[in-house]
């Protein structure tokens, strides 16, 4: 195979060790700075927490590390105030107040980001009975029983009155189409993607190829999205992988729309075939020594794009966490601050890197540009398409997180079911046939 080759030959395929870098280094880079940031911190979740608190013979507290203003303002029933900046003050554990020696602290804040590090700052000090809540107080009104709550299952309020955990009831409409989308629209597409999957399988364009990955790593993403809703949201990782599936899917299937287009359409990369933009062009760079107008255009809009990428960065962050009944059962809706950094943060950030590398690829690689700097386009594109959409869709419903989850839903199932359109109505010249089968099929 020569570098004269075109890039469906030279860099379409998934295995190229460029590709599986991509992939391996985006999916653990993710996994290393959780690991950084609350590694370190032993962790309990609310419900572990409370079994703590509840034992007959419990010498635990729960700690609220908040601002003594929003501690005030509203707290969990059982909870003492020790703010973290009086924790981060602390140089040894002798300056420890007495209500909280030989106890085991139990550090709880908005969303367990601030009192991990309080926990990280304590054990440094010499403390060992202390542990982070997981997922703070927006995950700690998820683990209740009912909408009737005892001690640490309810709110404390400015006045001193007790307050259940914020609970809205959902009209019956809503309730169906909570349960539609979950057991009706989720099915149908996670099993229209696997169709594709089937009848892709035999594909050997480097676009067919591509999209049977996307909509593999999309069926492996939304299955592990399912069991985390089974196992009532118990499982970060779970959700992890629903995330990174979803940003592999849609970066997979960038690629493919890229590689199609250019491929069966302009025939841009490909040295040895007239590119569709001639008649735009009216010079074209394989024949004359002249800049190549497409090659140009995209040097504009990489840039542009990859400033686009970074608009989640100054989202604003949601701790919206509620209960709520779905004919009869008890649910929380919440869209967890962890899950926000992943989409807000490392997205937007992996995105523009990504679309950067594309065009110093574009600029300065001397032979063939294109092929690899598509591969980084379509990469960057995927962390792009995700983080927008979830901060969108967090941000127009963040106090309904029922209609998150729903325009969530449908737009998946608009996607998969674009894919199965397009496949279906360019069927002839995407599958090909021998002519004889062709003439058969036509006689038929």
């Amino acid at each position: 195979m020569t570098e004269k080759q075109s890039g469906v030959e030279t860099y379409g395929y998934w295995t190229h060790p460029i590709v599986l870098g991509i992939i391996v280094v985006g999916g653990l880079i993710p996994l290393i700075l959780y690991g950084f940031f609350f590694g370190q911190a032993p962790t309990v979740t609310p419900t572990q927490a409370k079994t703590l608190l509840r034992a007959a013979d419990s010498s635990a507290v729960l700690v609220d590390v908040r601002k003594p203003a929003e501690f005030s303002s509203r707290h969990i029933d059982g909870a003492i105030n020790w703010p973290a900046a009086e924790i981060f003050a602390l140089a040894s554990k002798e300056n420890i107040p007495e209500q909280f020696r030989n106890r085991t602290l139990l550090l709880v804040c908005d969303a367990g980001v601030v009192s991990s590090s309080a926990t990280k700052h304590l054990i440094g000090i010499g403390l060992e009975e202390v542990k982070n809540v997981r997922g703070g107080m927006q995950e700690w009104i998820g683990s209740v029983a009912g909408p009737k709550a005892d001690v640490f299952d309810r709110w404390i309020t400015q006045t001193g009155e007790i307050a259940e955990f914020p609970f809205h009831p959902m009209p019956w409409h809503l309730q169906l189409l909570a349960v539609i989308i979950g057991f009706v629209v989720k099915p149908t597409y996670m099993l229209l993607s696997l169709a594709v999957v089937i009848v892709l399988w035999q594909g050997k364009s480097a676009d067919l190829v591509a999209l049977r990955w996307s909509m593999i790593f999309f069926f492996a993403g939304e299955s592990s999205c399912a069991v985390y809703y089974i196992f009532s949201q118990a499982c970060y990782f779970l959700e992890y992988l629903h995330s990174f599936g979803m940003l592999l899917s849609f970066g997979f299937a960038a690629y493919a729309l890229f590689e199609g287009m250019d491929a069966r359409i302009l025939r841009l990369s490909d040295p040895d075939q007239r590119c569709a933009a001639m008649s735009l062009c009216t010079k074209c760079i394989k024949y004359e020594d002249v800049p190549c107008r497409l090659r140009q255009t995209f040097l504009v809009m990489i840039p542009a794009l990859a400033v686009v990428a970074l608009m989640p960065l100054c989202a604003d962050w949601q701790c919206t966490s509620y209960n709520t009944m779905i004919f009869g059962t008890f649910y929380n809706y919440s869209h967890r601050v962890l899950y926000q950094g992943f989409e807000r943060l490392y997205c937007p950030i992996a995105s523009a890197v990504l679309l950067m590398v594309s065009l110093l690829i574009l600029q300065f690689k001397k032979k063939y540009p294109l092929p690899l700097a598509k591969l980084f386009f379509a990469a960057g594109i995927g962390p792009m398409g995700f983080g927008i959409i979830r901060t969108m869709l967090g941000g127009m419903y963040s106090q309904n997180k029922m209609w998150f989850d729903f325009w969530e839903e449908i737009t998946e199932l608009l996607f998969i079911s674009g894919i199965c359109f397009v496949l279906w109505i360019f069927r002839r010249g995407l599958f090909k046939r021998p002519s004889r089968e062709l003439a058969k099929a036509d006689q038929g």
